[in-house]
């Protein structure tokens, strides 16, 4: 009997250590094909989550072994949470939103790890237009792929233009349908210079008795460096050395000082563009038939249309001693130079950036201009976008490919941003430009110093 129970209790032991081997066996075997976590540091605003939400959904249903975690934040949150936990050294950040003219910033202080490894130099040249890749390049090393771009265009409001008797640029309308090689004729052949819409705006600007009712002309964006570049670069003028780092004989060259004046004078001497308006105001003058002639980004085209405008869609101008040049750059998506996880990280901004796949999801639910040439090629072959307003995208495809020049690529560009509108905001109310310019020079070469050291 005791014999018995010894057998029982011996095998009973057995089992109890065979189950708990099998137990923690199972837990090391299933820790090896647990899911590898990627935590991505993004926006929060608008529908932003919702359509990333979309993309991560795709590749996780390609690639079972990824799972993408979103930490999102506010635009300006965003940027503070990135300084803090990239200076924090913190770990658990695989993925990063990078706003384009911050990669040279990131780059210098080692936020990002190099994409060379995942990205041939030849993927990268055929697979985003080159105003795209350029921009996630720093020190010859592609840093943050482009996820999506942006352009500008100029609105017109063609009541306003039939009241005053002028005739309007050649531009997209909801009159007839285009094809792209129409566009880039217009493009081409018929785009204003600054000058004809200075001309213009006089004419269109009403006033009486000291008080506008309509003005001729507004920015967007207004005395913001990503709405006001464009002005320069029509000129062949840049506000930055080579180096990234010195301003002295760019910010104050010849040509930004001809910017400047011609901005001033739209304010000071012309009249034919509103003081004291902020760039959240901008939009809703236009909308509100307050402004005849508007030069603003492409995300207004939802808008104008929503709002009832009778609008048409027309190039960006230039200088007529210049050429054509257009504001361009979004938002990239870099690696943290601090994760774990960066061969899954890439493979995510494959699918993302530069798989047709992802690309397509992300622009079908944003909205935003591509970056990718295929995808381009694409919306420019589909019939949807012959027809106003969409028809406007073939314009963004021609002024990406032709027109479009990067921002600065300097690690100092918060700054020079800062600077920039705090200078072009003394300009529009009255301050010389020469004297504007020269002193923003001066602060912008004491402040690049601490790089050069």
């Amino acid at each position: 009997m005791n014999t018995s129970v010894d057998r029982f209790a011996h095998r009973l032991a057995h089992w109890r250590c065979f189950c708990l081997i099998a137990t923690l066996s199972g837990c090391v075997f299933g820790s090896a094909y647990a899911a590898t976590v990627l935590h991505w540091m993004t926006l929060s605003d608008n529908t932003w989550p919702a359509n990333v939400k979309k993309v991560i959904a795709a590749f996780e249903a390609q690639n079972p072994d990824i799972k993408i975690q979103l930490d999102t934040y506010p635009f300006r949150d965003l940027f503070e949470t990135i300084e803090v936990r990239m200076k924090a050294q913190d770990k658990d950040v695989d993925l990063i939103s990078v706003d384009v003219p911050l990669v040279a910033s990131y780059s210098v202080r080692g936020y990002l790890a190099p994409l060379d490894a995942y990205f041939s130099k030849d993927q990268i040249e055929k697979t985003w237009i080159k105003a795209s890749w350029q921009a996630g390049m720093y020190n010859g090393h592609f840093m943050a792929a482009p996820q999506n771009t942006s352009t500008q265009f100029m609105f017109i409001n063609r009541k306003l233009f039939r009241d005053a008797g002028i005739e309007p640029p050649k531009g997209l309308t909801a009159d007839r349908t285009v094809t792209y090689d129409q566009v880039a004729q217009i493009a081409t052949n018929d785009r204003w210079t600054w000058e004809q819409v200075v001309d213009a705006a006089k004419k269109l600007t009403k006033t009486e008795n000291g008080r506008t009712d309509v003005w001729g002309f507004e920015f967007d964006q207004v005395s913001r460096l990503y709405q006001l570049q464009c002005l320069g670069d029509s000129l062949g003028a840049t506000l930055v050395g080579p180096d990234g780092l010195t301003a002295q004989g760019y910010f104050n060259s010849a040509g930004w000082l001809k910017a400047a004046q011609w901005y001033g004078d739209l304010f000071n001497k012309w009249k034919i563009s509103p003081k004291n308006v902020t760039p959240d105001e901008s939009p809703s003058l236009f909308s509100g038939g307050k402004v005849a002639i508007f030069v603003g980004g492409e995300w207004n085209v939802g808008r104008f249309k929503e709002a009832g405008v009778d609008f048409e869609v027309a190039p960006i101008p230039y200088f007529k001693e210049g050429k054509p040049a257009s504001g361009t750059g979004s938002w990239h998506v870099g690696i943290s130079k601090n994760s774990q996880h960066q061969a899954e990280a890439a493979k995510f901004i494959q699918f993302l950036c530069a798989s047709d796949a992802g690309a397509t999801v992300w622009f079908e639910g944003q909205g935003q201009s591509p970056a990718m040439i295929a995808l381009w090629s694409k919306i420019s072959a589909d019939q949807k976008f012959h027809t106003f307003p969409d028809d406007a995208y073939l314009l963004g495809d021609y002024e990406a490919q032709h027109t479009a020049v990067p921002r600065p690529l300097t690690p100092g560009y918060l700054q020079l941003e800062d600077i920039f509108a705090s200078t072009y905001e003394d300009i529009r109310n009255g301050v010389d430009p020469k004297e504007a310019l020269d002193g923003a020079a001066q602060r912008l070469d004491v402040f690049f110093a601490q790089f050069k050291r």
